[in-house]
């Protein structure tokens, strides 16, 4: 597996992908406050996993920065490729690029419904995670 970065979501080669995680979510109802309109902005970064085709994208983290933290807005790994160690990867990669920025924090965007997403990440605990509510838009 290789991991790869891109500095904007909107111009990524694992594009398709995203749209792929998302569509799940939403048919799944799992996405925040059961909004189908993705919270994926076109600047956020992405990180992506490549599986042994270069062209086969099998994991992507779609994530944002501030000078405190990161905060992880999306995440989604090919049901093929689930529990084979691609979102660990992402996330390890994640909290390398940004320990040089002095982020020793990573937080994700979390919907209370997805409990799949919950497990993984009690399933990797740890310091550097957090679970933050999502932000509202409403007023």
């Amino acid at each position: 597996m290789r991991i790869e970065h891109n500095e904007r979501a909107a111009d990524t080669h694992a594009f398709a992908l995203i749209a792929e995680g998302w569509n799940e979510l939403v048919q799944d109802g799992l996405t925040p406050q059961g909004n189908p309109l993705s919270p994926i902005a076109a600047n956020d970064e992405v990180l992506y996993a490549l599986g042994d085709d270069p062209d086969d994208v099998i994991g992507v983290l779609v994530y944002s920065l501030t000078p405190q933290f990161a905060t992880v807005e999306f995440v989604y790994v090919e049901p093929t490729s689930r529990r084979r160690g691609v979102f660990k990867a992402l996330l390890g990669r994640l909290a390398a690029r940004v320990a040089p920025l002095g982020i020793g924090h990573i937080d994700f965007a979390d919907s209370n419904r997805n409990a799949p997403f919950k497990e993984v990440l009690k399933h990797l605990g740890g310091p550097v995670l957090g679970v933050v509510p999502p932000i509202s838009s409403a007023g």
